[in-house]
């Protein structure tokens, strides 16, 4: 009897464990307790560091060069995504670096993102833990503002011209919690750019366009470097700090020209380079570019990355070469590092955020990336011997070339183009496709309306159309030839107006997995409904939350490839945790999610529907008033983002068949807002459009891909 009521009394436990690790409707909570939090031994922290000369040396005077790391995640989520404590031991016990950077979010730090309600208590804890590992280790620590917000709290959560009013606020809360901490330095700012040297150094009115990676357009008073270094000092902390150049952090020019910063109080100044092979330079150029900076100033190369070595990948028959010369601009790059004692800390340490050092959450080693980087950490990285100049070719086999259709590919889909007429720039969407003939055809399309283009070609990697619009009552006619390479698109736009340059990269597309899904299983007999959420980072990295009644739920380790999504999910109910897994299949026609839960308890089979199936996709609008007509494109993203022409919409709601959306764009100071109200029907869009220029009708027709591929026997 007694061994029954024990059994009975297990056989209840299990069902309660299994309700609860797959919840009720509920908000998620904060992430679940991370790992154990390691005492700082004193005995252990590494030696204070500072700046004499163009060397850093430590409280013995003893030379250090800094070689490790990127560790990044907590610019873009708020817990690091469950495993950042684990990146940073592996970089420390495993791969051997001397110190970590670490690159954060001003928001986050304050807890101004949707999915923080404790003020940021939590990720500043994180941040601490993560501080503390180091020091514990013997490692430095690079806390590196990555990520701002233009001057808006809670909105363009990201990377930024310049750092804004509210970074000083960041540095001020910051800097006197780790002032004179040994193992810690301060990142002034991430990668600044296309402003100039008196506005990088004493800051400036700056103004961005929308558009890119989602942001709003602005204009904000950016804060110079020396503001946010004489901030740190005035809290007393006087650590090393590091601060990039311009143009993404690669251009020393305007600090050898004398703009350096002025640190009288503090313990001196480390200036950044980022490397990365997109400056159309050979690795000899950077290589010189680093020996002029380095005789002048102690510089650390906290960012780099590549591929490199025989691993490199091939395309269509071609050997990928980074040169003419055949030299391997990675191998050449990290060879230097190592032969000049430079400092360097390479990007990245995650699985996601290119260019990637591990290809697993194993931590392996990517075959063209981490594995140099490790061995490079350990001592053992090759000498690399750059190719030798000949006037005879190097013979390589005959490249194969693509079908047209297959070379067409990287064509497909959206360009953001900038068309200059004079000292005026016109920004505007180029999207191209194929019918079911497989024939090209192309839109033009800017604020005033869609344009479709006639005779769009493709030769090789030619591009060429004509665009007929009307311009101050007239019919204009133009024509367009350019190349598209390397995702960018290049050429002239010639007509009766005189010519315009043309420039154009891709747009950055959403994947498919990304956007909110309904999920619905039982446990027992009774009916489980919560709520997947998938977001997809500037970087590409994908992210997800689980929103449900009753837990706390953290979900890791979001991978996607050709319709098949898996994750993993960590649970805490109150004093019990547990971990499931997730394998399942997106049915593109039919915007559906199946797969099941694993757990040590068992198998739970799961169906999900996406939100706002009915809209994602792109709509073709025919939009009348009494003075006008035109056509505009309306495009809904998996994840409820989208554009109304080229404006960003800020809303959008699909309640029944009631359709709401809400765009604006930004310039300066003018702002130009629209709303849509309306209905939807069996593809079909119809509503009301306001503008500042009155109401306009708007009727339109979601767009069908058809093209299938051609029977080849």
């Amino acid at each position: 009897m007694q061994v029954m009521k024990v059994f009975r009394g297990l056989v209840f436990i299990l069902v309660v464990l299994i309700s609860l690790v797959f919840g009720y409707d509920r908000a998620v909570l904060a992430a679940a307790e991370s790992a154990v939090k390691a005492p700082t031994d004193q005995s252990s922290m590494p030696l204070p560091l500072r700046v004499e000369g163009t060397r850093i040396l430590n409280s013995k005077n003893e030379p250090v060069i800094l070689r490790g790391v990127n560790t990044a995640s907590l610019e873009w989520t708020s817990d690091g995504e469950g495993h950042i404590l684990d990146t940073v031991r592996v970089a420390i016990d495993d791969w051997h670096v001397n110190h970590i950077r670490l690159p954060l979010a001003q928001d986050r730090w304050f807890g101004k993102t949707p999915e923080q309600d404790d003020e940021g208590k939590a990720y500043r804890a994180l941040v601490d833990e993560i501080v503390n590992l180091c020091a514990s280790k013997g490692c430095y620590i690079i806390l590196d503002l990555h990520w701002s917000n233009s001057g808006q709290w809670g909105k363009n959560i990201g990377q930024h011209l310049m750092p804004d009013q509210n970074s000083v606020i960041f540095w001020k809360d910051l800097a006197p919690i780790y002032a004179n901490h040994p193992a810690v330095l301060y990142d002034l700012y991430n990668e600044p750019h296309d402003v100039s040297w008196d506005v990088w150094l004493n800051g400036g009115t700056v103004s961005e366009p929308g558009g890119r990676r989602g942001m709003e357009a602005a204009t904000y008073e950016a804060v110079g470097m020396q503001t946010l270094l004489d901030t740190i000092r005035a809290t007393g902390a006087k650590n090393v700090v590091v601060a990039g150049g311009l143009d993404w952090a690669y251009d020393f020019s305007g600090i050898l020209e004398g703009r350096q910063l002025k640190d009288p109080h503090g313990n001196g100044v480390i200036y950044a380079n980022h490397a990365y092979n997109n400056k159309g330079h050979s690795a000899d150029v950077w290589i010189e570019k680093m020996k002029e900076a380095t005789a002048k100033f102690p510089v650390i190369v906290s960012e780099y990355g590549g591929s490199g070595g025989p691993n490199r990948r091939a395309s269509w028959g071609f050997r990928r070469r980074t040169s003419d010369s055949n030299d391997d601009w990675l191998l050449h790059v990290m060879d230097a590092l190592q032969k000049n004692n430079w400092h360097w800390t390479a990007w990245d340490l995650h699985t996601g955020a290119g260019p990637t050092l591990i290809s697993d959450w194993n931590y392996t080693p990517t075959p063209d990336f981490g594995v140099y980087v490790k061995q490079a950490l350990l001592g053992t990285l090759p000498a690399y011997t750059p190719p030798v100049a000949s006037d005879t070719p190097l013979e390589e086999p005959a490249p194969t070339m693509p079908p047209p259709g297959r070379r067409a590919r990287g064509l497909y889909g959206d360009w953001l183009v900038t068309i200059e007429f004079g000292d005026r720039q016109m920004e505007s969407i180029l999207s191209l496709s194929r019918n079911s003939e497989g024939v090209l055809s192309g839109q033009m399309i800017n604020f005033w309306g869609l344009t479709e283009l006639q005779d769009v070609k493709l030769e090789e990697n030619t591009l060429s159309f004509i665009q007929v619009f009307r311009f101050g009552g007239n019919e204009r006619t133009s024509h367009f030839k350019g190349t598209f390479e390397n995702g960018t698109l290049s050429g002239i736009l010639a007509g009766d107006m005189g010519e315009s340059k043309l420039e154009g990269v891709r747009s950055r597309r959403i994947p498919r997995v990304a956007g909110k899904w309904q999920l619905k299983f039982n446990v027992m007999d009774r009916e489980i409904t919560a709520m997947l959420v998938i977001k997809d980072t500037p970087e590409g990295v994908l992210t997800a939350e689980w929103l449900n009644e009753q837990g706390e739920h953290v979900i890791s380790d979001v991978q996607y490839n050709r319709g098949r999504l898996s994750f993993k999910r960590k649970s805490r109910i109150e004093d019990f945790e547990f971990e499931s897994t997730f394998e399942g299949t997106i049915q593109r026609q039919t915007n559906t999610l199946t797969g099941i839960f694993r757990t040590d308890m068992g198998e739970i089979p799961v169906e999900g529907t996406r939100i706002g199936a009915a809209l994602i996709g792109d709509w073709n609008l025919d939009v009348t008033s009494d003075q006008r007509s035109s056509k505009q494109r309306l495009r809904i993203n998996q994840d409820l983002s989208g554009l109304y022409g080229i404006i960003p919409i800020k809303k959008v709601e699909l309640t029944g068949d009631k359709v709401i959306f809400e765009a604006a764009l930004e310039a300066g100071q003018q702002k130009f807002e629209v709303s849509f109200e309306g209905k939807i029907s069996d593809s079909k869009l119809t509503g009301e459009l306001k503008t500042p220029r009155g109401t306009r009708q708007v009727e339109g027709e979601k767009v069908v891909r058809t093209f299938e591929r051609p029977n080849r026997g």
